[in-house]
C-alpha cells in the first residue's frame, strides 16, 4: 500500500492522454516546468525572479481619456495615445463589468462602432506593444437609439 506500480503508472498516463490529447502533453509540461522554475526562483530569494517581466508589463500602461459619445446606431470612441502602444485593441460588452468581446484593432486612438441596435454598449480599449497587452482601460458606456 501507498506504492505505486508500473502499472498504476500507466493508468496516470493513459487517463492524462484522455484527457489532455496526445498534441497537448507538450504544453503542459512547458507550463510546469516554467511554474516549478517560478517556484524554486521564488524560495531562493533570487532578486532577479520575475523582475524583467514584471518591468516588462509595468512599462505598457492602459489608454487614458477614453470617452464614448453616442450617435444614431453608432457610438464614437476616443482616447489617449499611450506611450509603448504600436496598436489599441476595443472591447465590447452588453454589460457594465464585461466579458468583453474584442471588435477593433487599429494604429489610430479613435473608433466609431457603427451599426448598432438600440441599446446601451460598454467599451474599454487596451494597448498593444513590446511588452504585450496592457490592462483594460476605465469602462466607458454609450447609448445608440
Amino acid at each position: 500500500m501507498g506504492e505505486f506500480s508500473i502499472f498504476h503508472w500507466l493508468v496516470v498516463l493513459a487517463i492524462v492522454l484522455i484527457f489532455f490529447g496526445g498534441r497537448r502533453i507538450p504544453e503542459v509540461m512547458k507550463g510546469l516546468g516554467e511554474g516549478i522554475r517560478s517556484f524554486k526562483d521564488g524560495m531562493s530569494g533570487s532578486a532577479n525572479a520575475g523582475t524583467a517581466s514584471a518591468t516588462a508589463a509595468a512599462t505598457l500602461l492602459a489608454p487614458g481619456g477614453v470617452t464614448a459619445k453616442a450617435n444614431h446606431n453608432s457610438v464614437a470612441l476616443s482616447w489617449g495615445a499611450a506611450s509603448g502602444a504600436t496598436s489599441y485593441n476595443v472591447k465590447r460588452s452588453g454589460a457594465s463589468g464585461g466579458p468583453y468581446a474584442l471588435i477593433a484593432s487599429l494604429a489610430s486612438t479613435s473608433y466609431t462602432d457603427e451599426g448598432l441596435a438600440a441599446g446601451t454598449y460598454y467599451y474599454v480599449v487596451t494597448c498593444m506593444g513590446g511588452a504585450g497587452e496592457s490592462a483594460n482601460s476605465i469602462e466607458v458606456s454609450g447609448t445608440s437609439a
